[in-house]
């Protein structure tokens, strides 16, 4: 066969090759179910009792899931009052405000700051906005730090109760206030002691014309807290029960306490109220006098939902999308350029999170709603309580579901026969729709789960100290295979524990298929994995003692599924108001229609403009201006955000002209070759502390310690050591120091923070370590129990010795060592004693382990805290963070506990361009842009667009102190 041929024939597969694919995909798109069929499944708020709970528990409700004492309420008989409201008279209120209880109660307009009323800015119009003493009056001040309130509440009519309050948020770090609520001392069901009242977050800057870039695209609107009072009835924060809690109070007189946490705030108003019970669509259509005359039969009206009236988190956002059939009103190409023209997406997800929507009608009827929507995770429903005019319409609506369906989908809400619901709206007025995520009926499963991850963390501790397992430095088990290990003998229930499992986890995986419509979701395979290793335990028992990493892989595909379904994101673009039997029109894109946007939007990347420009806002002149360039080594989103900050902020403020350059990678390897071949930027952001001293020394860097407080453009400017002194702490600078001049400034900077499982030590009897001598003091208790302490050995583990012993890497001067002193010498001894000594594990997967409660308390970075509280869901509650442990020295002539610390982070440059023309030098400019990049009100925005952009995962930590203190922390 000649060269000819062979190349035909290979041509030829490749084409077939080609054809085929494109074959299958058309036909895979032609196949796709985008309908929304409705279905049925059990819901109810009440939860069954496990057999891990101790009789102890089963009695003190204050032990119990809120789900399990509405189970007993059930069984006990007990009925709903059904009176009026019962007020709490704010005379009668008694308590402390303050963490140490010393400070008494304050009404609002008595504290000094707000007693002229509460004073805000409008975001969307720049206007300022009073809420006035004659609201406040009455209102009690909540500080945030600690507020107790006490008082009597007499009850004529034995029951089940709800607790109604006003409230108003107050500034803060973007947290929810948090309620703990007892009766006569103790808790009514578990949940009490972290309930919360959320904040309000509306949009402004969203209209596209007057919010884009220089290329076209939509700058992102920003959200901006909404204040003002709000009305609220307890329930779960986290969505997951259908109902706000009731409790059951006995005819006589009970003392309530409530205490308030994290942040300030005012409240009013506290009622006991008859719980809501919520009539059936039947009674309600019975109770508005439905007729089919009645219903509405004029033009579909569309309600677009890109910009809600508020939402309650910042992580909930307008977002864009490029599908062929999603709404414009822009004459821009939609697929050239980024619109944000649909909202929610993947940040809104979480339970509990709020959005409100208002809408008008000219005609009074029954109209059909529905949406435009598109699920987010695959095979997966999402259930919404749904409100109208604040309040759920009938009892259908409590948890609705959104039946998951492949791309976008438009449908009536319907019920399980596919008819739609009618709704009665009055003409003539404006009326709100408000959506709020649910867990649904999936409680059930996420209970279940839960409790069996602690049952089996606890058997797999159990086993551990049985065959004397060691661990490896990834977390994994060594377990000696050659043995026998007889575990019934040491643990005689270990055989029922696993059929408990096995049925547990099987009708979990049951529930999960049917909950949502029959499909196999990615997280139900988790269950079903660990339902087949434990059936196999359950046939072979002698196999767990050898299959220790099997178990924990299980726990941690369940600890995900456990996120999973607490997660059920959806994308909205519009809402329907239609008549009876309105035809949506298509909505779901095909495959030459997803084509085109696809081509569309690759051959329009390699306009190299769109990325050079993107951020930089429309309309600002820049003629003129001297422009500086300046390379930044982070994604585009964040770049994005920093351009948007730029065009918003400080060009216009100190008429200087920024070109951020977005660099791959890490900027640090173009930086010498440039600067020697004199092309350097003039200046370099998230920079890594390591290489400043590198750069230094070869001159390519300004030393930053000679910029002096001035004005540029009329705009101040303030000097180094101004900025340093007001916002930075003192040892964030060691790293930048050469032969006495600084020369590089921190911008980011992560610390380490003690964790420890609360239940843990509750069981064990132990407190939280505060100094050093604590640690070694609580580590005899923890060895005999099977624990450890986790203080992984790192480059850096000896530095907190070292500077809480009072000693220094350098001398004052930074050019001589300074660990020839005895207080290194010191520090030295100690930190090599955690490992010879104490026998401190080396290396330790410390997030496993302490997951497990192997390591139920260890010092580890903040990228912990938000591993935990975004993939550690069991934990919620079970833990805490408090600051690293110390050493007791007298400083001052006073004993204190030295905590220091160092930290990790990155640090902002000046490059020195001595090497080039005078007129492409732009010392001055790269300063003013420097301090106004690390001041406090600009680093706290960029980390709450951060935030808000790809949630607490990716939180901004800053090096600057005081835009730190409005990270929101929780206060443990």
């Amino acid at each position: 066969m000649n060269k000819k041929k062979k190349k035909i024939i290979r041509y030829s597969v490749i084409i077939g090759v080609i054809v085929v694919a494109l074959a299958v995909v058309v036909v895979l798109y032609a196949t796709r179910d985008t309908s929304a069929l409705q279905y049925n499944v059990e819901n109810r708020d009440e939860m069954e009792f496990n057999p891990y709970i101790t009789n102890e528990e089963r009695l003190d409700n204050s032990f119990l899931e809120y789900g399990k004492v509405l189970t007993k309420y059930s069984k006990n008989g007990y009925t709903y009052y059904s009176g009026e409201p019962i007020s709490v008279d704010f005379e009668t209120v008694s308590g402390s405000d303050g963490s140490d209880g010393s400070s008494p109660l304050q009404y609002l307009n008595e504290v000094e700051k707000y007693k002229d009323g509460f004073k805000y800015t409008d975001g969307a119009d720049g206007s300022e906005k009073v809420i006035t003493p004659e609201e406040n009056e009455g209102a009690l001040y909540v500080s945030g730090t600690t507020t107790t309130l006490r008082f009597n509440v007499s009850v004529e009519t034995a029951g089940l109760y709800s607790l109604s309050l006003e409230y108003l948020m107050l500034d803060g770090r973007d947290s929810d206030m948090l309620i703990n609520f007892t009766i006569d001392g103790k808790l009514p069901f578990l949940e009490a002691s972290n309930m919360s009242l959320k904040r309000m977050y509306g949009f402004y800057d969203y209209e596209y014309e007057s919010n884009k870039d220089v290329v076209g695209n939509q700058i992102r609107p920003k959200s901006q807290e909404i204040y003002g009072w709000q009305s609220t009835v307890l329930s779960n924060p986290d969505g997951l029960y259908k109902n706000p809690y009731r409790f059951y109070l006995q005819r006589g007189t009970h003392e309530i306490v409530l205490t308030f946490t994290r942040e300030a705030g005012a409240i009013r108003n506290i009622q006991f109220i008859a719980p809501v019970v919520n009539p059936s669509y039947e009674e309600y259509k019975a109770q508005n006098g439905f007729s089919e005359d009645a219903v509405y039969q004029g033009d579909a009206i569309k309600k677009e939902l890109e910009v809600p009236d508020y939402a309650t988190s910042l992580n909930i956002r307008m977002e864009s999308d490029n599908d062929y059939y999603t709404s414009s009103e822009t004459n821009m190409d939609p697929f050239r350029v980024t619109l944000f023209n649909v909202f929610g997406g993947e940040q809104w997800g979480s339970g509990g999170d709020t959005v409100q929507w208002s809408f008008y009608v000219e005609e009074s009827g029954w109209y059909e709603l529905g949406f435009r929507y598109r699920s987010q995770a695959t095979y997966v429903s999402s259930f919404k309580e749904i409100r109208i005019d604040g309040a759920v319409p009938f009892a259908e609506m409590e948890e609705y579901c959104f039946p998951y369906a492949e791309g976008w989908t438009a449908s009536s809400l319907i019920d399980e026969n596919q008819n739609p619901y009618y709704f009665y709206l009055e003409g003539g007025q404006t009326h709100t729709i408000t959506l709020i995520n649910k867990v649904g009926p999936l409680r059930h499963s996420l209970q279940r789960i839960e409790e069996s991850m602690d049952s089996i963390s606890t058997l797999v501790n159990q086993i551990v100290k049985i065959t004397a397992s060691a661990r490896t430095s990834s977390g994994g088990y060594v377990v000696d295979k050659n043995r026998d290990y007889d575990l019934q003998l040491y643990i005689p229930t270990i055989q029922e524990d696993i059929k408990i499992y096995v049925d547990v986890f099987s009708q979990c995986y049951d529930d999960i298929v049917t909950i949502n419509g029959g499909k196999v979701t990615s997280y139900a395979s988790a269950v079903k994995v660990a339902e087949e290793l434990f059936r196999d335990f359950d046939e072979n028992l002698e196999e767990v003692a050898i299959s220790l990493n099997d178990i924990t892989n299980a726990q941690t595909g369940l600890s995900n599924t456990m996120v999973s379904i607490k997660q059920q994101p959806i994308t909205v673009d519009y809402m329907m108001l239609a008549p009876n039997g309105y035809d949506y029109p298509n909505v779901s894109s095909n495959f030459w229609q997803s084509f085109y946007v696809s081509a569309v939007r690759f051959f329009s990347s390699f306009d190299n403009s769109k990325y050079e420009n993107a951020g930089a806002r429309e309309g600002l002149d820049t003629d003129g201006m001297p422009e500086i360039e300046v390379y930044v080594s982070r994604g585009r989103e964040h770049v994005d955000i920093m351009r948007n900050l730029v065009s918003e902020q400080f060009t216009p403020d100190y008429g200087i002209k920024v070109n951020i350059n977005m660099v791959a990678g890490s900027s640090e390897g173009l930086i010498m070759p440039r600067y020697v071949a004199g092309t350097a930027p003039d200046l370099a952001i998230s920079i890594s502390p390591g290489n400043v001293f590198e750069f230094a020394i070869r001159g390519a860097l300004v030393n930053l310690d000679q910029f002096e407080s001035t004005t540029y453009n009329g705009t101040e400017v303030k000097g180094f050591y101004e900025l340093w002194e007001e916002s930075y702490y003192d040892a964030a600078f060691v790293p930048y120091l050469y032969k006495g001049n600084y020369y590089g400034f921190p911008e980011t900077q992560t610390w380490s923070a003690l964790f420890y499982r609360t239940d843990i030590f509750e069981n064990l009897g132990l407190e939280p370590p505060d100094t050093w001598e604590d640690v070694y003091n609580i580590l005899p208790t923890l060895t005999n129990n099977g624990y450890d302490f986790c203080y992984n050995y790192a480059v850096g583990g000896y530095t907190p010795f070292l500077y809480q012993y009072g000693g220094d890497f350098y001398d004052a001067n930074g050019m001589t060592s300074g660990l020839n002193t005895e207080a290194a010498y010191e520090a030295f001894m100690e930190y090599a004693n955690l490992y010879l000594q104490y026998n401190f594990v080396y290396a330790a997967n410390f997030y496993m382990r302490f997951k497990s409660g192997e390591m139920p308390v260890g010092i580890a970075d903040l990228t912990f805290y938000q591993q935990l509280n975004y993939s550690a869901p069991e934990l919620n509650g079970k833990w805490a963070m408090l600051p690293v442990p110390g050493h007791k020295r007298v400083i001052d002539g006073e004993e204190v506990v030295d905590r220091s610390m160092s930290g990790l982070g990155t640090c902002c440059i000046i490059i020195n361009k001595d090497n080039v023309a005078e007129e492409n030098r732009h010392y001055e400019e790269s300063w003013a842009f420097l301090q106004w990049w690390l001041s406090d009100s600009v680093q706290a925005e960029y980390g709450r667009e951060v935030e808000a952009t790809f949630g607490v995962a990716s939180r901004w930590n800053p090096a600057n102190k005081n835009a730190a203190q409005t990270l929101p922390y929780t206060q443990d």
